[in-house]
């Protein structure tokens, strides 16, 4: 290893699902320190997709804008509809964007800032019409109300569930015995689940926006890095600068 590199030696935990770990875990790799991939989190299918299926179908056409919250929100959508999309679109962060561009949509509606806030001052800018929701089951009811505040006519569409993953014996162990340099959480999910099964982390703590920041410190957990842009390599910017601090 080239103990030059800035996260030489430092061991980081991620809690994200493993889909979304990879790229986390490659550019910790790339600079010089350890990953240790313990997902709290994993994704699935609403249990009845073939009426999920239905309701999609049912209200598709009934609403000028088709919003999408998530890369998981657009990935489980086109698993349960195979239809075409006439809607405008809009999209909370970059990632998610690019999910729609995949499958060939333009997305109409950006926020500069990657937050469901954010997104519902951009509306408040359009004429009032009517948005279909596209989002997972633990989705914060914000844009729902908000939008509906508005004047919006507003429908909500679940897709997907995000539930707690037991982390295998290895994992455990990471966690419980092994020496951790820094624990970072990307959701208030991995907050929560984090806590119920190992309870406080002992050591510096990493978050992603200022949804996770906040669940974290209602929690009890001091946190000492949140970046101000709400991406991962945000994140791993300031991560590299916290330990070049602390190095030095």
């Amino acid at each position: 290893m080239d103990r030059t590199l800035p996260l030489a030696d430092k061991r980081i935990l991620i809690t994200r699902s493993k889909e979304q770990a990879r790229y986390f875990s490659k550019q910790i790799a790339a600079l010089g320190g350890t990953s240790l991939e313990v997902p709290l989190i994993q994704f699935q299918h609403v249990s009845d997709t073939m009426q999920m299926q239905a309701e999609i179908k049912a209200n598709i056409d009934q609403y000028e804008w088709i919003v999408f919250t998530s890369v998981n929100g657009v990935k489980y959508f086109f698993d349960i509809y195979q239809g075409s999309l006439s809607n405008k679109i809009a999209v909370v962060g970059v990632k998610t964007k690019q999910a729609l561009e995949s499958y060939g949509y333009n997305v109409e509606l950006v926020p500069k800032r990657f937050s469901a806030e954010d997104l519902i001052e951009s509306f408040r800018k359009e004429t009032v019409s009517s948005v279909l929701l596209i989002q997972g089951n633990l989705a914060r009811p914000l844009l729902r109300e908000e939008l509906s505040r508005i004047g919006y006519n507003v429908k909500q569409i679940v897709v997907y569930e995000n539930v707690i993953r037991v982390p295998e014996e290895l994992e455990w162990k990471w966690v419980k015995k092994g020496k951790v340099d820094l624990y970072t959480f990307t959701s208030p999910s991995t907050v929560h689940n984090f806590i119920e099964l190992f309870g406080l982390p002992e050591g510096p703590v990493a978050t992603i926006g200022p949804i996770t920041r906040n669940a974290a410190e209602k929690a009890g957990i001091q946190v000492a890095i949140s970046p101000s842009e709400y991406t991962m390599n945000g994140l791993l910017e300031e991560i590299v600068k916290y330990f070049k601090r602390e190095d030095t």
